[in-house]
């Protein structure tokens, strides 16, 4: 599904990853990849959702992600 315009609020270092979502590495390195990879692909997919205009927006220290995606 796309929209025309898809806005991705709250990409701050505090949000993205989900802290729940993310299994600590000193419990589990190969779960703690796996599940970086996960939400990143989550924003990947949110970000491809845009068909015209995609905004990006953080307040404070942006999410690493974005700088390996190139925004």
């Amino acid at each position: 599904m796309e929209f025309r315009c898809v806005a991705v609020i709250g990409v701050t270092e505090d949000a993205l990853p989900f802290p729940k979502a993310v299994t600590p590495p000193e419990v589990d390195t190969k779960q703690h990849e796996t599940d970086m990879l996960s939400e990143r692909c989550l924003l990947f997919v949110a970000c491809t959702r845009a068909r015209d205009s995609l905004y990006v927006f953080w307040s404070g220290k942006p999410r690493p992600f974005l700088a390996e995606a190139g925004v």
